[in-house]
């Protein structure tokens, strides 16, 4: 069994689908794709969890098979490590169009576009750094200057320098700003040429709200402003709540005030249908995860079936709640579980291991609370729908301690094993 499964990116192909009723949704995104002139920028907003990644790679999958849409998927957390945010997506860019065009057969004919477009990247990226990147950004696309970066720069010129050598700074600082704003004319234009017989690049932006705060303001403001090509279309996924808060701590506004300045960098947005639509979708992601975990059980087809079954009634809103990256974890504590019995041992208590697994990861007070095996009906609502839900599923091989108290064996030794594992993030 796996400890850890293959990145989305690796776990879609032409026979994967959508889940939660997104279809309708990718295939409205497509149709906006292929139906607009000119590029702009569209947010995909979805909680922590809820399969933005999951959807992105199924979409950008589905894409591949169109005759004129490139899509380029860029993971922001994993680039946030790069100083140069336009050179990370430019290069990026660049290296995604040519492969493309290579596996469509269009090499010959865009060559000299794409390593036009390379020189000019790489120039353009330069007069960037020359100029400097947070205040000749600002300066170049015409938005507000904050005081504090001017203070900074004039300070730190007249206490180093003499009025000629400030002169001939400030000269460079010119010079530099008028190279660099050439250069980004003449980037967009390489970027339009490429795609010459009315290609266009649809540039995926993932996991930005787990960026370092700089890092996710800078891409933001990259893409708005030294993107504006008619042939790219930049798709941002993002928790809206989080990103918020970003750019609320980068720019010093209020929270409420913070949406309003990434109205300056969106155009317009797309919610993600939540996770809590269908059954079927549920029943997939457990025949998914039993599979990519690679987790055997030697359960008869009806035992599977029901387990199954309880899979799927805890993960709905009335019980658990659980999103696609909660379901994801619970089956990293069950094969990680597994993994430390004897397979004799394992088949005996899989049944208990995957509702507490799933409690642990979705409510670790309530997981404390129930891994005695006692379940009683006493109290709030969750007490009650417990009780009656397990005795359900376990009156087999419960043990009646009084008339609204049962005992399950079982599941307290599953959840004293679970117990010994924790993630980083996992609440003491």
């Amino acid at each position: 069994m796996k400890l850890a499964i293959e990145h989305q990116a690796k776990r879609v192909s032409d026979e994967s689908e959508y889940l939660f009723g997104r279809g309708e949704v990718a295939q409205n995104l497509t149709n906006i794709f292929l139906n607009t002139s000119g590029g702009f920028v569209l947010a995909i907003d979805a909680s922590w969890g809820e399969g933005k990644t999951s959807f992105i790679h199924q979409l950008i999958c589905e894409l591949e098979c169109t005759n004129n849409l490139i899509p380029i998927y860029y993971d922001a957390f994993a680039n946030d490590f790069a100083n140069d945010t336009f050179l990370s997506i430019g290069a990026t860019i660049a290296f995604e169009v040519e492969k493309s065009f290579k596996s469509r057969g269009k090499s010959s004919r865009t060559d000299k576009q794409i390593e036009h477009l390379k020189s000019v990247t790489k120039n353009t990226a330069v007069e960037l750094v020359k100029l400097g990147t947070n205040l000749g950004l600002r300066a170049l696309t015409a938005g507000v200057i904050q005081n504090s970066d001017l203070e900074q720069l004039t300070d730190k010129a007249f206490r180093t320098a003499t009025f000629g050598t400030l002169e001939l700074d400030l000269n460079e600082k010119f010079k530099s700003y008028q190279n660099a704003k050439s250069n980004i004319e003449l980037y967009i234009s390489a970027l339009e040429s490429v795609c010459e017989s009315g290609e266009k690049v649809v540039f995926f932006i993932d996991e930005l709200d787990r960026c370092r705060p700089s890092f996710a303001v800078e891409v933001l403001e990259k893409v708005k402003h030294l993107f504006p090509a008619k042939n790219v279309i930049f798709v941002v996924s993002y928790n809206k709540a989080q990103l918020s808060k970003i750019i609320s701590s980068v720019y010093g506004v209020e929270p409420e005030d913070s949406l309003k300045y990434l109205e300056k960098f969106i155009h317009i947005e797309a919610k993600l249908p939540s996770m809590n639509s269908t059954s079927q979708s549920y029943g997939i992601l457990f025949d998914s995860f039993m599979s990519e975990f690679e987790i055997a059980v030697s359960f008869g087809e009806h035992e599977l079936s029901r387990l199954k079954e309880m899979f799927v009634a805890l993960c709905h809103a009335n019980r658990l709640a659980m999103n696609s990256r909660e379901i994801e974890r619970a089956f990293s504590y069950i094969s990680f579980c597994s993994a430390a019995l004897p397979e004799s041992k394992r088949a005996e208590l899989f049944e208990y291991f995957l509702p507490a697994a799933m409690i642990k990861v979705k409510n670790n007070k309530l997981f404390n609370h129930v891994a005695s095996g006692r379940f009683n009906s006493f109290g709030g609502d969750t007490n009650k729908w417990m009780y009656a839900f397990f005795k359900d599923y376990y009156n087999d091989s419960l043990e009646n301690q009084a008339s609204n108290i049962y005992f399950v064996q079982g599941f307290q030794d599953a959840c004293e094993i679970v117990s010994m594992f924790k993630f980083p993030a996992d609440e003491e």
